[in-house]
């Protein structure tokens, strides 16, 4: 079983390292002659410079129907077309491509073809962080001209009030924790809670209470 890699730049180089490692024998196909060469002096693959899209450099491959090919071009169509020419001169079942846009998505899987979309594994990536960071703006906006404020803390390893519940705390009059990040989770806090290192503590407090909040979170 051979894995196919056609297209793309730097990711295909990394993922070809990947898999040499793992004892997997790896093709690589791209148009950019420089980018074959470099590739040439530091991957122990089969490099082929030419344009994935033509049946006449896929048949230099001599590709197998069990082979893996996984598809890194800059376009959607690309991918598709290339999918569906190794599906059906080829016979090969297993067909990965990168997915620009997932409106695609519908008829890559029609045609039984593996997508990453890239798209969506960003955005549930970034989600968490976006959810945590709204409702800072939007307490920020509730609160302008009030007299209150609005404070993310991180708590270090070394500080006092890791590894303690909330309810343990004994936390300074007129602050109230509104949540909690913590990694790619966003933590509404009750008494049982478990403050960790790392934690990303939002919280809400007077104008005058700044210093000693910050004090308190951060020693």
């Amino acid at each position: 079983m051979k894995i196919i890699i056609i297209g793309g730049e730097r990711v295909p180089y990394f993922l070809a390292k990947r898999l040499i490692a793992q004892g997997y024998d790896v093709y690589f196909v791209n148009k950019d002659q420089d980018l074959c060469e470099e590739y040439s002096k530091t991957l122990n693959a089969t490099i082929v410079n030419g344009d994935g899209t033509s049946k006449k450099v896929l048949d230099q491959l001599g590709i197998e129907p069990n082979d893996i090919v996984v598809l890194l071009m800059e376009r959607d169509r690309k991918n598709f077309f290339i999918a569906r020419l190794v599906q059906e001169y080829y016979g090969v079942k297993n067909v990965v491509t990168l997915l620009n846009n997932s409106e695609n998505l519908d008829l890559f899987e029609r045609f039984g073809i593996r997508t990453l979309g890239v798209t969506d594994l960003i955005m549930r990536n970034l989600e968490p962080l976006l959810f945590g960071s709204q409702i800072t703006r939007d307490l920020e906006e509730k609160t302008f001209s009030k007299g209150v404020i609005v404070l993310e803390i991180t708590l270090t390893w070394d500080s006092n009030i890791v590894h303690k519940k909330i309810k343990e705390l004994s936390v300074p009059e007129d602050v109230v924790i509104v949540g909690i990040k913590r990694g790619d989770n966003f933590l509404i806090p009750r008494g049982e809670t478990t403050l960790e290192p790392g934690d990303e503590i939002i919280l809400v407090c007077r104008e005058e209470k700044r210093m000693e909040v910050l004090s308190f979170f951060s020693s």
